[in-house]
């Protein structure tokens, strides 16, 4: 009789490994249309609701949507229904846990509501990877301008919502940016011209076109960041003519967030809307 009940639980412990499953999140960015669906079973987020990823994603198993509605108030922070940490807290749940793992890839603003997720809580989750692909989580100064004007002017639903949080002060004081758990946010950028002439002059130091590099490059304050990303985490330097008849050198050195490190740098043909194909960069 014993036997028979080890063979029991020896069959359900091998069952459950069979049926355990790594499944890979994106989180979307900043979109006018709400593409939230309900997340609640691992046969539930399987579509992208809206289209925000256009098809960019391909070739990858177990892939599911986490959407949300980026009018919720707090935007990014948003917990209500259909809100960004609501819904992403929904996913882990539903997908990260027992004996499934994870996988998280985001977009532009999905890699704020990540990382202020992680940043501010600490959920019994499994996860393998996480990837921010043209990371909002330093905010931008087009944010900035819509919540000042643009939502003001009534030419933009979104301005005091989800533009608030990643306008550079709402990102970048939303939350501890060293703070990940012990995570590792790998991240990928580039500096594209598809909205080059039209945005860039907003924009301080290098772009993508809608992020400056102190943003894609993880830099630990606003400011002119006027070279690459760098791969890793550690300070960038930039060297200079200066001084008297620019005869002396001096250096500009970006400080950068300890969880945060570049894995790909797309370079002045990588556009903003690019990055949502760098998944698999490494």
């Amino acid at each position: 009789m014993r036997k028979l009940a080890l063979i029991a639980v020896l069959l359900f412990v091998a069952g459950q490994g069979l049926s355990a499953a790594t499944y890979r999140l994106f989180v979307h960015g900043r979109s006018g249309d709400n593409h939230c669906r309900s997340l609640t079973s691992t046969t539930s987020g399987t579509y992208d609701h809206n289209n925000y990823w256009g098809g960019a994603v391909s070739g990858l198993s177990n892939v599911r949507y986490v959407g949300f509605d980026g009018t919720r108030n707090g935007g990014a922070y948003s917990w209500e229904t259909c809100g960004a940490q609501k819904q992403l807290h929904d996913a882990l749940r539903t997908f990260c846990t027992g004996s499934n793992d994870c996988e998280i890839y985001t977009h532009s603003t999905g890699g704020l509501v990540v990382a202020a997720y992680f940043g501010l809580n600490n959920p019994s989750v499994n996860i393998r990877r996480i990837q921010l692909m043209a990371s909002a989580a330093g905010g931008s100064e087009l944010a900035d301008i819509s919540t000042s004007y643009l939502g003001w002017l009534g030419f933009d639903t979104l301005g005091g919502e989800l533009d608030e949080s990643v306008s550079t002060r709402g990102a970048r004081n939303g939350f501890n940016h060293y703070q990940a758990r012990g995570r590792t946010y790998y991240t990928t950028s580039g500096e594209g011209t598809d909205y080059l002439y039209a945005t860039s002059p907003f924009l301080p130091g290098k772009d993508d076109g809608v992020l400056a590099n102190h943003s894609l490059c993880n830099v630990n304050t606003v400011k002119d960041v006027d070279q690459s990303c760098t791969r890793g985490n550690g300070t960038m330097t930039r060297s200079y003519s200066c001084g008297f008849l620019w005869l002396s050198t001096c250096y500009d050195r970006s400080y950068r967030w300890s969880p945060y490190y570049t894995v790909y740098r797309g370079g002045g043909g990588h556009s903003h809307g690019d990055a949502k194909r760098d998944y698999n960069r490494r």
